[in-house]
């Protein structure tokens, strides 16, 4: 709702709001008006890159970018894959700016103008600066929500000392436990890839990313909830070390990907079986 009234806003039929992350990775794209595609061009990830001059002018947080700006960087970076994709989507003109600007990713907020609503004129781009503003505030909310649900999740395992990581819907890391920070220096254990979790076996961490993607693209009704695993396999423990258990949390509120989703649990293979029951009811 709040794309669409940006648009209707700025008097232009699309606007954008699309978080980019790691390699090939797009946690979140509300569009307020999805475009005839049948080339497939908005969710080809190959277009995420140098050639965009939309990320490409994107070299400051907050700061609006516009035609000017998108044409002076296409004299050093023209990309005929993405210049085709914008012709066929009619998508060549409009305004930019970087909500958030990391290392690991980007959150964006644009128009995406056609050729009939034209170049961005001085009162599209003084309106689309003050609505950015707000939706910045409103951005960090959501973050921040995120955030405090991971918190309050988690703080129904620190007492126990449970080793548990929470991960976010696109699985990616959101929280962990204390317990579970140190089990990153065990040579058998779990290792951090930049936000996302795997385990140093790779059969292990096969059948963990399967299992993993089955809960998370599942409704959480009708499909599984639970995954348990033995994992930490070696020479010196065959048999394995840990039990690992995947829960799917229930569901807080539709927003941006950021709130916890998973649960991720390692315990050694002679802990009793408790489940994260803890967990799921701190939701």
């Amino acid at each position: 709702m709040a794309v669409d009234a940006l648009a209707a806003a700025t008097r232009s039929r699309h606007a954008q709001l699309v978080g980019i992350g790691g390699p090939l990775t797009i946690p979140f794209h509300i569009l307020s008006d999805w475009p005839d595609d049948p080339n497939g061009h908005m969710n080809n990830v190959s277009l995420v890159g140098h050639g965009n001059w939309r990320i490409g002018t994107s070299d400051k947080a907050m700061a609006i970018r516009h035609e000017a700006h998108y044409a002076a960087y296409k004299a050093d970076h023209f990309s005929a894959d993405y210049e085709d994709a914008m012709s066929d989507l009619d998508f060549q003109f409009g305004c930019h700016t970087a909500l958030t600007l990391e290392t690991s990713g980007s959150t964006r907020l644009a128009l995406l103008r056609t050729r009939r609503e034209g170049a961005c004129d001085s009162d599209t781009l003084e309106r689309f600066a003050l609505l950015a503003r707000q939706a910045e505030r409103a951005f960090r909310v959501q973050l921040a929500l995120g955030e405090q649900a991971a918190e309050l999740m988690l703080a129904g395992v620190e007492g126990r000392g449970e080793a548990t990581m929470l991960l976010d819907r696109t699985g990616q890391i959101c929280g962990m436990s204390a317990a579970a920070e140190a089990l990153l220096d065990e040579q058998q254990g779990l290792h951090e890839e930049g936000f996302a979790v795997r385990l140093s076996d790779n059969n292990e961490n096969q059948a963990f990313g399967a299992a993993m993607g089955r809960l998370l693209h599942g409704d959480g009704v009708n499909g599984p909830v639970l995954h348990e695993m033995v994992v930490g396999r070696s020479s010196d423990n065959p048999g394995g070390r840990w039990r690992l258990i995947i829960a799917r949390l229930p569901e807080i509120e539709p927003g941006l990907n950021f709130a916890p989703t998973l649960a991720v649990t390692l315990r050694s293979k002679g802990h009793q079986n408790q489940m994260v029951m803890p967990v799921v009811a701190a939701a």
